[in-house]
C-alpha cells in the first residue's frame, strides 16, 4: 500500500506577553513577514497568566492573543515554528526573563497539534527536545478537546475560533484541488 501524504495545515502562534514592555504589534510583523496573510484573534480568557507571571511579572500586565496563517503550509512546519518562536522568545527576553511565551502549532483538518519542549505521556519527541502535544482531535464536524488541553484551549470561544480556522484551511485546499484539475 502506498502511503498517504498528509494535507496541509495552518500554522498558529499563541503570543502571551508583558504588555507594557512590548506591543503586539512587534509580534504581527515578525509572523506576517513569516507567514504573508494573517488573522488575529484576542479573547480575555487566559487560565495560565498565573503559572507564567513567576516569570514574566503581574498577572495584570500580561495579555495574549492568537495569529493564524491563512495559507496552508506543509505540516512538518511545526519543528521550524517552534524553534523560530524559541528564538524569538530569546530576543525579546530582560535579564534571562521570558517577556513573551510564544505557543507554536498548526491546525489540520484531522486535528490541532502543539510544540513544545516539555516531555510527558501524551507527548511525541521530533527532535531537538521538541515535542508534538496533540491538543485537539476533530470528530463529528468540530474539534473536541482531550484530558489533558490546557484549560485556555478548552475554552469554548476559543475551540470556535479554531473551529472557522479549520474551515478556512478547507477551504483553501478545494480551491487549490480546484486549481490543479
Amino acid at each position: 500500500m502506498k502511503p498517504q501524504l498528509p494535507t496541509p495545515s495552518l500554522p498558529f502562534c499563541s503570543f502571551l506577553y508583558r504588555e507594557d514592555l512590548l506591543k503586539s504589534s512587534d509580534f504581527s510583523k515578525i509572523w506576517e513577514d513569516w507567514f504573508k496573510k494573517t488573522t488575529k484573534f484576542h479573547h480575555p480568557f487566559c487560565s495560565m497568566k498565573e503559572y507564567y507571571s513567576k516569570e514574566m511579572g503581574p498577572t495584570h500586565l500580561l495579555n495574549r492573543f492568537f495569529l493564524i496563517g491563512l495559507e496552508p503550509v506543509p505540516r512538518e512546519i511545526i519543528l521550524s515554528g517552534k524553534i523560530k518562536a524559541q528564538m524569538e522568545e530569546k530576543k525579546f527576553s530582560v535579564e534571562n526573563a521570558r517577556m513573551v511565551n510564544i505557543d507554536f502549532g498548526v491546525i489540520s483538518l484531522e486535528n490541532l497539534i502543539l510544540a513544545t519542549n516539555k516531555p510527558f505521556a501524551h507527548r511525541i519527541y521530533m527532535t531537538d527536545g521538541i515535542y508534538q502535544e496533540l491538543t485537539y482531535i476533530f470528530q463529528n464536524k468540530t474539534f473536541h478537546t482531550l484530558p489533558w488541553t490546557y484549560p485556555d484551549y478548552a475554552h469554548p470561544e476559543i475551540l470556535n475560533f479554531f473551529n472557522l480556522a479549520r474551515n478556512i484551511l478547507l477551504s483553501r485546499i478545494r480551491e487549490n484541488e480546484a486549481l490543479t484539475k
